[in-house]
């Protein structure tokens, strides 16, 4: 199975996957990507950060880019 590496920068971190994961096919990787994009978000709420920002790269075991994923999560008080 091919081999898929997702890179996450926060705007502050940018992590690079060593690791990867094997998957399918880039349908997989980009089910997989949208999962943890889900879970990212889920880790802003009991921070409070008003806003955060984050981009992830999927990479293929060649290196290259298949897939980019951006998540912009911002709290805004209406009073």
């Amino acid at each position: 199975m091919p081999r898929y590496f997702f890179d996450t920068d926060d705007g502050t971190v940018l992590f690079r996957d060593e690791e990867g994961s094997e998957l399918a096919n880039d349908q997989a990787a980009r089910d997989e990507a949208s999962l943890s994009m889900a879970e990212l978000a889920k880790e802003f709420i009991p921070g409070g950060a008003p806003q955060k920002n984050v981009t992830m790269w999927v990479r293929n075991e060649q290196g290259e880019a298949v897939l980019q994923l951006s998540l912009n999560f911002a709290i805004q008080p209406l009073k």
